[in-house]
């Protein structure tokens, strides 16, 4: 990775394969900008910026279904022109080698869960069968009611939850402090394993791209990923928060 002139943006070079066609530039474009846009709101500088995509984070992956397939593509639209993902050059032949500019952070954490597919195999996809059955055994919380019910199911599923929100951000390559913060900036743990799920499909779409030899991911950065909250991030359903609900609803009125 070259950072240029303008600080927190840099190139990143993929070796792609001499052999591919127009279908693998559309797959590998709409991966690569799907990826961006999902982690862009985690790392942007200016605080507008990023308490305005990270209210959409949180609004999206409370609400939404884990199913949705163009939530990357949405979150990309509103990336800010010079901070958007955009091809620097592309020399096409046996190997060759596309280079794009981009926010580092971002292209250092596409590159970092990419490669966690790659590196994990079939220990990941154990994990991510986990994931599936919470979501089976809990429908209601693919997409959850505006308002809830405050009850000994609500701590199980937060309790849960948060457990495979670092079993499987860990996994992807965020350190215990980054699945904290994930955590407060998408609300709470339910909605941060939401997250994952859909970043770790991203990642691999791109894991998937390395090993069919059609693009080579980067090494990923030394350092740990970091994430950074807007001023209102904090994390709104805590297991401690539906304990003191239920103590407060369990309360009998006085005779």
């Amino acid at each position: 990775m070259e950072p240029t002139s303008r600080e927190k943006i840099g190139t990143v070079s993929f070796a792609v394969d001499g052999e591919w066609d127009m279908e693998d530039l559309r797959s590998v474009s709409e991966s690569l900008a799907d990826a961006y846009g999902l982690f862009y709101p985690l790392v942007a500088e200016d605080e507008v910026v990023r308490e305005r995509l990270q209210n959409s984070l949180r609004k999206t992956f409370w609400s939404g279904d884990v199913e949705s397939r163009a939530i990357g593509q949405r979150l990309y639209q509103h990336i800010p022109k010079k901070d958007s993902l955009r091809l620097k050059s592309f020399h096409y032949a046996s190997a060759g080698t596309m280079t794009v500019i981009g926010v580092l952070s971002v292209l250092g954490m596409m590159a970092t869960v990419g490669l966690a597919w790659i590196r994990l195999g079939d220990k990941f996809i154990d994990l991510w069968k986990k994931v599936d059955e919470f979501f089976e055994k809990r429908r209601n919380l693919r997409r959850p009611k505006r308002s809830f019910q405050l009850d000994d199911e609500m701590v199980d599923s937060t309790d849960e939850a948060r457990t495979l929100v670092f079993d499987v951000g860990v996994s992807l390559g965020f350190g215990h402090t980054a699945c904290e913060t994930l955590i407060a900036v998408t609300g709470n743990p339910i909605a941060a394993l939401k997250f994952l799920v859909v970043v770790g499909r991203e990642g691999r779409k791109l894991a998937s791209l390395q090993r069919e030899g059609k693009l080579a991911l980067p090494p990923p950065p030394s350092d740990e990923v970091v994430i950074k909250k807007s001023a209102t991030a904090k994390e709104k359903v805590t297991v401690e928060s539906v304990r003191r609900g239920l103590g407060k609803r369990a309360k009998k009125p006085k005779e």
